[in-house]
């Protein structure tokens, strides 16, 4: 009958000073991670919504998502002022109501202005978009 060779310990020849440096480089990865982290949650954001601000005449881009518009007021020859405001209903809560009588609006922006405020912006396509001085 064979005999299988003995099974070899793990090996126990890290040194004080290995065990500190690995130690160490796991700590680093773990702070470096967690500031990853941090910075993802509570980092800087683009939160500047120009919406409550808007008139009729002004133009804007929309640098929000489709569901979370955000609105950020341009000169209307800017290449990026995508939509141009027809009417600001401060007082307005339905975007049917409130732009149903404005001729040319092929959009509406629904946001609440705080303490229970809401308004309703209609707009249009810009025409001046791109046809700065030039």
């Amino acid at each position: 009958m064979s005999q299988l060779p003995p099974q070899g310990s793990p090996n126990a020849s890290y040194t004080p000073k290995q065990i500190r440096r690995n130690r160490l480089i796991f700590f680093g990865l773990v702070l470096v991670l967690a500031g990853l982290v941090a910075f993802t949650v509570w980092g800087p954001r683009d939160t500047k919504d120009d919406s409550a601000t808007l008139k009729a005449g002004d133009c804007f881009q929309n640098v929000g998502t489709d569901k979370d518009a955000k609105a950020k007021k341009l000169e209307c020859t800017d290449p990026h002022a995508d939509y141009k405001v027809l009417k600001m209903d401060m007082n307005g809560v339905v975007d049917t109501i409130s732009c149903s009588d404005v001729p040319g609006t092929t959009g509406s922006l629904t946001q609440s202005g705080g303490g229970g405020k809401w308004y309703v912006v209609c707009f249009k396509d810009n025409a001046e978009k791109g046809k700065g001085k030039g």
